[in-house]
């Protein structure tokens, strides 16, 4: 049986080094058909901050491309397409699998064996002390081996396992059974050999799910940071490396973006803490914490990013959009007010007018307090600017005239709307209405037909509107109603 025991460990020595071999051959065919999908990315990496600094949409489009190519090819489910797309590495494949089985099978008839020298008690003192300690000796050197690695993080509690066997050794062997200690002590020594195949493989998968989410972090970082450089652009402000300055510009895009960017902010700044953890303690030291990010995790990391990325290309030009509208509902209500105080002379109620309060969640959220301290240093500040503008007048009859300028905004688009309505408190007088539209229109400079101005004698059935924007109107239309 000690005889079939050491037959065994020749055949499963030299079956691993086929099957570690033939998995090596079988990857670099693999990267051999995939590396110049990674030269193309490290190519590009150079020139991805001037493709995000010049909006060089094609040169962003091809580097995202790369990226997403790059991801299929990292993951394990691409083997069996590489393998219908090439003959070679499908018969390379193949091997490995057939290694595999026959491993198993070894390896399965070898403990049968060692468990039956091991309940065989009437050999006790059969094989030679000498050799036993020597194969003791070599699975507790291929034990220590194996704990330099990262076990726990990839084969967590597979390692006690041989712990145990190797003490069961040695305790056999001090009871001077060394045949059954040689034969637990090759078993060992086998076992420990695969889990250390299997967990490098494991290390270089996660090292490059590692490389990947690197390389994602930093073209979303280049993104964040032409972002805040697009802003200042955008408003004619640069902040010329000041840091007050700097830190104002992000605030107002929060607010204008309605808190979204500070939310990708800080998931960039928590993603990049641990690319920081990782770099500073090292790839092998960070893997051995208990609490490090396994592949799995990573990968989820990878797909956050991801969406983060997109997330951030939506909204972009949205909160620009924002800013410049709430620009031209305060040019607009200027020149209405200029115009029909002036030109018709209405009396404008300076006192009602103003932009709509915020709701006291919007008081409440970060984006909207940060705001109102550094644009007015007045936190008593109650006016969303986000939102509409309303300008009350009244004419020589007493009769009250309620202006909304209002944004709408549908499909990453925003548009000024102006809605108007005029308490008369008796019959509607359609002639008037249409000539303060029409005033409207003049001091604003658009066509009548452009569809900007409207006028609502019913309130209920604006209520009823399917756009927020515009039942909102209605409610603060009925509440001022009710006040009077």
């Amino acid at each position: 049986m000690a005889d079939r025991v050491r037959e065994l460990e020749r055949e499963i020595d030299e079956l691993q080094r086929q099957l570690h071999q033939q998995n090596q051959n079988a990857e670099r065919e693999r990267q051999r058909m995939l590396s110049e999908n990674r030269r193309a990315i490290e190519s590009y990496q150079q020139d991805m901050r001037r493709a995000v600094r010049e909006h060089d949409e094609n040169a962003k489009k091809e580097y995202e491309r790369l990226l997403k190519e790059y991801q299929r090819n990292i993951d394990r489910e691409v083997q069996n397409e590489l393998s219908d797309m090439n003959g070679n590495y499908r018969k390379l494949l193949d091997d490995v699998k057939k290694s595999e089985r026959e491993l198993e099978r070894k390896n399965q008839e070898l403990e049968a064996a060692v468990q039956s020298i091991r309940n065989d008690m009437s050999k006790r003192n059969e094989g030679s002390s000498r050799e036993a300690k020597e194969y003791l000796l070599n699975a507790t050197g291929e034990f220590h081996e194996i704990e330099k690695k990262p076990h726990e993080k990839f084969m967590p509690k597979r390692l006690n396992i041989f712990y145990n066997a190797i003490k069961d050794g040695q305790m056999l062997y001090k009871a001077g059974l060394f045949e059954a200690a040689t034969a637990v002590a090759i078993s060992a020594k086998s076992g420990l050999e695969r889990l250390g195949y299997n967990i490098d493989d494991k290390v270089i998968e996660w090292d490059r799910q590692y490389d990947l989410f690197v390389m994602k972090l930093n073209y979303f970082s280049a993104q964040i940071q032409q972002e805040l450089d697009d802003w200042e652009d955008f408003i004619d402000e640069k902040s010329r490396n000041n840091p007050e300055l700097r830190k104002k510009h992000l605030v107002e895009i929060n607010y204008w973006s309605k808190g979204e960017f500070a939310k990708l902010v800080q998931s960039m700044n928590k993603y990049r803490k641990i690319a920081a953890e990782i770099q500073s303690a090292g790839k092998e030291i960070y893997l051995k914490k208990p609490d490090s990010a396994n592949t799995d995790e990573l990968k989820e990391y990878i797909k956050d990013i991801t969406k983060l990325s997109d997330s951030l290309s939506l909204f972009s030009n949205l909160y620009k959009l924002r800013y410049s509208m709430s620009c031209q509902r305060a040019d607009w209500g200027e020149a209405i007010i200029d115009f029909l105080s002036d030109e018709i002379n209405l009396q404008w109620h300076e006192e009602m007018t103003g932009y709509r309060k915020a709701s006291e969640q919007v008081l409440l959220s970060k984006d909207f307090q940060d705001y109102i301290k550094t644009t007015f240093n007045d936190e008593t500040v109650t006016e969303d600017t986000r939102e509409w503008l309303k300008i009350v007048f009244e004419n020589s009859s007493e009769n009250m005239i309620y202006i909304y300028l209002v944004p709408v905004e549908a499909k990453n688009n925003v548009e000024n709307r102006i809605i108007i309505h005029i308490d008369y408190g008796t019959a509607e007088q359609e002639l008037y209405s249409h000539d303060i539209c029409q005033h409207i229109c003049e001091a604003i400079k658009c066509d009548e037909s452009s569809g900007i101005v409207n006028y609502t004698s019913d309130i209920n059935s604006l209520k009823m509107n399917t756009n927020k924007s515009f039942s909102d109107t209605a409610r603060d239309l009925e509440k001022i109603k009710n006040k009077l």
